[in-house]
């Protein structure tokens, strides 16, 4: 009887676990949106990840799926403000962080690399210098370093 007792308390506990591991965030929802080209739907998720981030890097890749939403629906300003503010966390926490490893790498390419020739092509559709200005000082305003600053310790 025991044993019995025990297997079922065992079995309840791990499916109590594998149910913890499999539940998804906002951003994890709003990723599977736009993987199927629903990007609609998974606005208000990544909005929500925008809103209360649980990390630098959560936040970086909700304004980079917005981007890439803004730009299938050839928005090119709001598509340029998603991306800058992609690059600029992306690039926030790569200097930030103190254990470098692949991620860090990677990271690094989306910050010098992949999104600056993104704006470049946006910029060009825009095609008014004054629009990309202000959209710049709008993010920058927004994702002052004393915001960005709150992450800190979560990155390292």
């Amino acid at each position: 009887m025991k044993r019995i007792l025990l297997a079922a308390a065992m079995t309840a506990m791990i499916s109590l676990l594998a149910a913890c591991g499999a539940q998804k965030n906002d951003l994890d929802s709003g990723w599977a949106m736009v993987k199927q080209g629903d990007c609609a739907g998974a606005q208000v998720y990544l909005d929500n990840t925008i809103a209360q981030p649980e990390s630098a890097v959560d936040l970086a890749y909700a304004y980079y799926l917005k981007g890439q939403c803004a730009e299938k629906a050839s928005d090119y300003a709001t598509a340029y403000e998603n991306f800058y503010a992609a690059k600029i966390v992306a690039c926030y926490v790569v200097s930030h962080q103190t254990h470098v490893n692949l991620d860090t790498y990677a990271r690094s390419d989306y910050c010098e690399r992949i999104i600056p020739a993104k704006l470049e092509a946006l910029s060009a559709k825009i095609d008014d210098p004054s629009k990309v200005e202000h959209i710049e000082g709008k993010v920058n305003g927004i994702l002052r370093a004393d915001y960005l600053k709150r992450f800190d310790k979560r990155m390292n």
